[in-house]
């Protein structure tokens, strides 16, 4: 009686479930992947399928949950008492992200593999602090390998389980492998000796131990016996994101789940994070690799009416590599999504910003408006117009532009080259990049101006009198010497030339370009974007300053008018909208080299991740769904012609609504469009075009000068040829007419700066 009063409380939990939600709750004995789309309640059936397996009996400590955020495995838990009604103790319950569980492991069994139960976990910064006495050690060029480029190669190789002799796997080229061998042979050590590790230690020191268990060596069997009990201990494992798994989560999912129900929830259509290591094979292949294996498909879509489902769906059907399935919705068709082309990235911001202030005043929430981007860049000229309205706006995931680390160091330079008495950004600059003035060393400076009475940069002037050592003093009188002719350039110079030169003549680019990761390339496109900012600024106001500039970024983000309105609307890049949803969304830079971004053009397994991520960005919008680009951009510094977005020629013509706001003028003779994308033509038949609104854009009188005899204008991810050293990305540019330099991040990875002249674009 009791065993059905168990069963029935299961079934009780999964009425309220539609069909293929109960049966992923339901299924039991044998593997099974729940293929869950956008909006059709995965959680849900997550926790349904947790409590039920609570409800038939299955003791709480044998029940693993995993996850990838902490705020994911929180909710899970709270979700799951709630439903259990305090009937069942979740207390014992294992739900935590990969990493968690990973370490509870460890600290419970890691002393097989020499760990004690109070080892220390290294963060980022822990971690570039050893690298950086490791790479002086192995005597290495600081311009070729930062301890930032060379521990994401690292934690490359952690991310499919492979050590230092297995980097072959890598496909690295010389020097950077014998490097990153060497570094990654030390780092382990000084780990060991610590008693530390770092978080792709967590994953792979836990797989580690379990293949140590399932095959010891002489003498190991007693030691082991405890690893070998809890390798047994789960009856039921379920996986959440599984899309999102690298090799070594893969490997540890399975190890753990040898003796349990193994159910994976995801969706192959958002994995969206193979620049993280991710790989979706572990996804597509899980029915293979898992005999018997069922697959549940959930398509009842609970957040967006059928135009936008049909739309994200248009889109995603291109790709080649994925399960398939097809969404739909009770919600109705709705409106159509819009497609608005507009004039210039000044124009689509404007007009996003007056249309989101007029909807709130209205009665819209601003909560429930969000507008993406494809890369962080593309957020300033939005930011101004949205506050320029009387809007409040929040980053999402991100730092508003003028406030990022990279842009706040080159406007601290700027206002020290008017006002080298500013102790504040003299600070900020003093040693970054990093010339050797270490912070005792700073301390001493500040603490020597204040007896003094004066400021740092007077103290700066003459280091002689410091009391520091003779080589911090000439490193001292190297940094003054920058700033003073900086200083002597500025008086000649327009805004925007003396950008360039800071952003030059620091070291600031390069320091960025030696380091090889995905944020370091973000912020190089920032210091890009940066100087298109001051050429717009030079281009609306040609006697402009640089002191008039820097007055006016100071006041952009306290920037409000006098109906103020304050309902904070989100902007964020489509990476970080996954997982959130919006009643209406503003979809911006659908061109092509945009979204899709350049840099992924040349990959065709690139390209099925963006085309993934055009997917996400569609189903985060619940009623409202606006696409907009520009006939002419200004990113990265660059001005580029507008070519639609092969994902907006996907769209299914009965489901949009397609609308020209305004039109620039057509592009130069001498500047090529953008690769070529099928029926461009046919997708701009059926714009409706609004009376009295089109415009011509300005000319741009901004743009560097183009390559050499190919009157192509270079632009941040800009692909290119070198007829000895071959492709190449453009990283930044320096010069002008024939004495045009380009930072090229060759396939080597490795960085050099090129006079343009030498090189053709691909």
């Amino acid at each position: 009686m009791q065993d059905r009063r168990r069963v029935m409380r299961g079934l009780d939990l999964s009425m309220s479930l539609n069909v293929a939600q109960q049966a992923a709750v339901r299924h039991r004995n044998g593997p099974l992947l729940v293929l869950a789309g956008a909006g059709t309640g995965k959680t849900r059936v997550i926790t349904h399928r947790v409590a039920a397996l609570l409800g038939e009996g299955v003791p709480a400590w044998r029940i693993l949950a995993v996850t990838f955020t902490n705020k994911a495995a929180a909710e899970m838990r709270h979700r799951i008492e709630h439903l259990c009604s305090g009937e069942h103790d979740v207390s014992q319950l294992w739900v935590g992200t990969f990493h968690s569980i990973c370490a509870r492991i460890l600290r419970r069994h890691g002393s097989v593999l020499g760990l004690s139960s109070r080892f220390t976990i290294y963060d980022p910064g822990d971690q570039s602090s050893v690298m950086g006495r490791i790479l002086k050690e192995l005597n290495v060029s600081d311009k070729m390998f930062t301890p930032r480029g060379v521990l994401g190669h690292i934690d490359r190789a952690k991310n499919r389980g492979l050590g230092p002799q297995d980097l072959d796997a890598l496909s690295l080229v010389e020097p950077v492998r014998s490097v990153v061998r060497k570094a990654y042979e030390r780092y382990q050590e000084r780990l060991r000796a610590a008693d530390a590790v770092d978080f792709g230690d967590l994953l792979m020191r836990t797989v580690e131990l379990l293949r140590v268990a399932e095959q010891p060596k002489e003498g190991q069997d007693t030691e082991l016996d405890p690893v070998r009990g809890f390798a047994r201990r789960f009856l039921q494992v379920v996986v959440d994101e599984f899309q999102d798994t690298n090799p070594i989560q893969a490997e540890l999912v399975d190890r753990l789940a040898g003796r349990a129900d193994l159910c994976v929830v995801g969706d192959d259509d958002q994995s969206i994070y193979g620049w993280r290591g991710a790989d979706v094979d572990h996804f597509l292949s899980f029915a293979d690799r898992h005999r018997g294996a069922e697959i549940i498909r959930l398509e009842q879509n609970y957040r967006s009416t059928m135009n936008i489902l049909r739309s994200a769906d248009a889109v995603i059907r291109k790709n080649h590599r994925r399960l398939g399935k097809t969404l739909w919705s009770e919600a109705g068709d709705g409106e159509r999504v819009r497609v608005l082309m507009l004039g210039t990235e000044r124009d689509e911001a404007r007009f996003i910003a007056r249309e989101i202030r007029d909807a709130i005043d209205e009665g819209a929430n601003g909560d429930e408006i969000a507008v993406f981007y494809r890369a962080h860049a593309q957020s300033r000229v939005l930011e101004d117009e949205i506050r320029r309205v009387g809007l409040a706006c929040k980053i999402v995931g991100g730092i508003a532009f003028y406030e990022r680390l990279e842009i706040k160091d080159i406007l601290s330079y700027l206002a020290v080259l008017l006002n080298p008495h500013s102790d504040a950004h003299l600070l900020r600059i003093l040693n970054r990049p990093t010339r050797g003035i270490g912070s005792s060393s700073q301390t001493k400076l500040v603490e020597l101006a204040a007896s003094r009475g004066v400021s740092l940069w007077t103290v700066l002037c003459d280091p002689s009198e410091t009391g520091l050592s003779k080589a911090a003093a000439r490193k001292i009188s190297a940094f003054v010497a920058m700033i003073e002719e900086l200083r002597e350039r500025s008086s000649v110079l327009r805004a925007d030339q003396i950008v360039l030169q800071v952003i030059q003549a620091t070291g600031y680019r390069e320091m960025l370009a030696a380091d090889d990761s995905d944020e370091a390339a973000d912020r190089l496109e920032n210091l890009q974007e940066l100087l298109g900012n001051v050429a717009e600024f030079i281009q609306e106001a040609p006697s402009g300053t640089l002191e008039e500039y820097l007055e006016v970024v100071s006041l952009t983000g306290g920037e409000r008018t006098d109906g103020l309105v304050t309902a904070s609307v989100s902007l964020m890049t489509v990476h970080s909208a996954k997982g959130l949803e919006f009643e209406r969304v503003y979809l911006t830079g659908m061109e092509e080299r945009v979204f899709p971004h350049a840099r992924v053009l040349d990959s065709a397994v690139e390209l099925e991740e963006e085309r993934r991520l055009a997917y996400v960005a569609l189903t985060r919008a619940k009623r409202d769904l606006t696409l907009t680009m520009a006939a002419k951009r200004r990113i990265y510094g660059q001005v580029q012609v507008g070519q639609p977005s092969r994902f907006l020629l996907d769209l299914p013509k009965d489901a949009i609504q397609t609308i020209a706001r305004s039109i620039a003028a057509p592009p130069p003779a001498s500047i090529p469009a953008p690769k070529a994308a099928p029926a461009r033509e046919a997708w701009r038949d059926d714009i409706v075009y609004e009376p009295h609104e089109a415009r011509t854009a300005p000319e741009d009188d901004a743009s560097p000068d183009a390559i050499a005899s190919e009157g192509v204008h270079p632009y941040v991810g800009m692909m290119v040829r070198h007829p000895t050293l071959g492709p190449a990305e453009v990283l930044g540019w320096s010069g002008e007419g024939t004495k045009v330099k380009l930072q090229l991040r060759f396939s080597t990875r490795e960085v050099r700066t090129i006079l343009a002249r030498f090189v053709a674009p691909l």
